[in-house]
């Protein structure tokens, strides 16, 4: 498995157990549609967050039409999420407001999780093999 593929299982996994937590605390609070509201929020950003890895995955292939794939793929993300979270909000089945809070936690977490990868990434970019740093 590369190493794009495991630091998105490993953040869903993560994010996964921060949102059943904060989930909980949100049933606890408020009521069930918030919670299940916040829930499906983070998992449409976290679904995002991990074709991502599939975008990466099709955008390195040699072969032209599977980097066409893969910038489809990207195009097709973004359409997952407005789509997933458009719906819902249109029909009114879920708090909008917790709704879109959820999915920008996942969004924001993401971001947290691969800024210190780009730092260490950029940071070895000039040294030679033997000397770069390994990430964990």
């Amino acid at each position: 498995m590369s190493e794009h593929w495991r630091l998105a299982f490993r953040y869903a996994a993560w994010v996964s157990a921060g949102a059943a937590l904060t989930g909980a605390v949100i049933w606890l609070l408020f009521d069930g549609a918030y919670a299940l509201a916040f829930v499906y929020g983070v998992a449409v950003g976290m679904v995002s967050f991990v074709s991502t890895a599939l975008t990466v995955s099709l955008l390195t292939r040699r072969s032209h039409f599977w980097r066409l794939v893969g910038v489809g793929s990207f195009v097709a993300r973004y359409g997952f999420v407005a789509i997933g979270l458009g719906v819902p909000a249109y029909w009114g089945l879920w708090p909008v407001v917790i709704m879109l809070v959820g999915f920008a936690g996942a969004y924001l977490a993401e971001n947290v999780v691969l800024l210190p990868r780009v730092l260490i990434m950029k940071s070895d970019a000039g040294r030679p093999a033997g000397q770069r740093v390994r990430g964990g």
